[in-house]
C-alpha cells in the first residue's frame, strides 16, 4: 500500500466514525445498554477535555514484575521500549498502529467498526495512539503490557487503538497491568484480537490504583477454527471502568474462556459488558463472574450469548455471582440468552447475597476473629474463579495479590 492510499484510508476511517458519532453523540442512560453506567456522568460533565498528543515519556520501572517475561512499555498510549527473552525475539513484531497503517493492505474500517457503540467510534475517529503485535510462533515466555499513564495527561482524554494478531499454531500468555498516576482523564481503548487457526491466546489483566479516572476499553476478538481465547480481568482499587468484550466464534470448534473477580469498596464503579456470538457448529463458550461489592460501590455484569440457526451443537454457560458485604452498594446483572439453532446446550445462571452466616459461625466457633473468618470466606469465593485460569504461572500470581489485598 502506498502512503497517498495509506492516508486517504486513514482519513475515511475517521470521517465515517465521526459522521456515527456525531449521529448519535455520548451514550445516555435510555440506552439500555448504558443504564447502569457511570461513565455517562464523567462524559456529559467532561466534554471539553484536550485530547492529549502523545510523546516521548519517562518509563516507571517500579511497577516491573519479578518473574521472567517478556515487556513492552507503553506510557501515555506510545511505545516507549520493548525487551524480548531468547528466542521469543524472533517470534514477536510490535509497532506503532501508525507503522501498521502504512505497511498493511487490511481494511482498516472493516478491522475497527462498530457501527453501534458510538464510543468506539469516537474512538476511531479520534485516536492518536496504540500498537500492532504480531505473535509468529509458541512464546517461551509470556509477554507482559505496561500500560502506565502519568500526570502529563491530567484532565485530558487520550484514545487508544490496538491490533493483536495471533498467527496459526501459536500459543501466548499476554498479562496487560495498567498504572495510573494521574487524574480526572478519559482513556479509551479499542483493541481487536485475531485469533487464527489451532492458536492459544491467554490475556490477563489487572485494574488497580486508578481513584479518579475514567477509563473504557472495548475488545473485539475474532476466534477461527480450533482456536481457544481464555482471558481474565482482575479489579481493585478503581474509580470508573467500563469494559466490554465482544468474541466471534467464527468457525467450528472455536472457544473462548472468560473469566472476572472484581472487589469493589467506597464509591468505586466497573462495568463488564460480554457479547458472545456462536456463529459456527460445534463452538463452545464459559463466563465465570464473582464479585465482592462494599461501602457505596456499584458493579455490572451484563453478558449476553448469541447463537446463530447454523450454529447447532453449540455449548454455551454463564454464571454470574455476588456477595454485598453494606447496605448501600449495588450490583446489577444481566445475563441474557438469544438463540436461533436448536441442538444447542446453553445455561445462565446470576445470584446476589450477603455473607454467609453460617459459614462466618463456623469459623468463629473454632477460635478465628471475625474480621479474620470474613477475610477467608471473601478469598474463598473470589478464589473459585481464579483456579478457573489454565495458566498455573499467572493462577499463583492472581491468588497470591488476592490474598494481599485482603490483608
Amino acid at each position: 500500500m502506498n502512503t497517498i492510499t495509506d492516508i486517504r484510508e486513514v482519513s475515511e476511517l475517521r470521517t465515517l466514525n465521526l459522521d456515527i458519532f456525531n449521529k448519535h453523540g455520548y451514550p445516555t442512560k435510555k440506552d439500555e445498554d448504558w443504564k447502569q453506567s457511570a461513565l455517562n456522568n464523567f462524559l456529559e460533565n467532561n466534554k471539553q477535555l484536550e485530547i492529549y498528543k502523545t510523546n516521548n515519556e519517562l518509563i516507571n520501572e517500579k511497577v516491573f514484575e519479578n518473574f521472567k517475561h517478556n515487556k513492552i512499555i507503553i506510557v501515555n498510549g506510545l511505545i516507549q521500549k520493548t525487551e524480548f527473552e531468547g528466542k521469543d525475539k524472533d517470534k514477536i513484531t510490535i509497532t506503532s498502529i501508525d507503522e501498521f497503517y502504512k505497511n498493511n493492505n487490511k481494511n482498516l474500517s472493516k478491522l475497527f467498526s462498530n457501527k453501534k457503540n458510538p464510543l468506539v467510534a469516537a474512538n476511531n475517529a479520534l485516536a492518536t495512539s496504540g500498537f500492532f503485535l504480531e505473535i509468529k510462533d509458541n512464546l517461551d515466555f509470556p509477554i507482559t503490557i505496561y500500560h502506565q499513564y502519568n500526570s502529563k495527561i491530567d484532565q485530558k482524554q487520550i484514545h487508544q487503538k490496538n491490533y493483536i494478531l495471533i498467527n496459526k499454531n501459536s500459543k501466548a500468555s499476554i498479562f496487560e497491568k495498567f498504572t495510573n498516576e494521574n487524574k480526572k482523564t478519559f482513556i479509551s481503548i479499542n483493541t481487536n484480537i485475531d485469533v487464527q487457526k489451532n492458536s492459544h491466546i491467554k490475556n490477563y489483566v489487572v485494574n488497580s490504583n486508578n481513584t479518579e479516572n475514567c477509563i473504557y476499553r472495548f475488545k473485539k476478538v475474532n476466534v477461527e477454527t480450533s482456536a481457544n481465547y481464555e482471558s481474565f480481568i482482575f479489579s481493585n482499587i478503581i474509580k470508573t471502568i467500563r469494559d466490554e468484550v465482544e468474541v466471534n466464534l467464527n468457525e467450528s470448534l472455536a472457544e473462548c474462556y472468560l473469566y472476572y473477580t472484581q472487589f469493589l469498596k467506597n464509591n468505586e464503579d466497573h462495568e463488564i459488558k460480554v457479547r458472545i456470538n456462536h456463529l459456527a457448529e460445534n463452538t463452545k463458550s464459559y463466563q465465570f463472574s464473582k464479585s465482592i461489592i462494599d461501602g457505596t460501590a456499584k458493579g455490572v455484569y451484563q453478558g449476553k450469548i448469541f447463537v446463530d440457526q447454523i450454529a447447532q451443537k453449540t455449548n454455551g454457560y454463564q454464571l454470574i455471582k455476588s456477595v454485598l458485604l453494606s447496605d448501600q452498594c449495588i450490583f446489577h446483572s444481566k445475563p441474557e440468552l438469544e438463540i436461533y439453532a436448536d441442538d444447542v446446550k446453553c445455561s445462565h445462571g446470576s445470584s446476589s447475597t450477603s455473607l454467609n452466616k453460617d459459614e462466618l459461625f463456623y469459623l468463629m466457633a473454632r477460635g478465628i476473629p471475625e474480621n479474620q473468618a470474613k477475610r477467608l470466606i471473601v478469598q474463598g469465593f473470589l478464589s473459585e474463579v481464579i483456579e478457573k485460569i489454565s495458566d498455573d504461572h499467572f493462577k499463583n500470581y492472581f491468588l497470591s495479590i488476592t490474598e494481599e489485598m485482603l490483608k
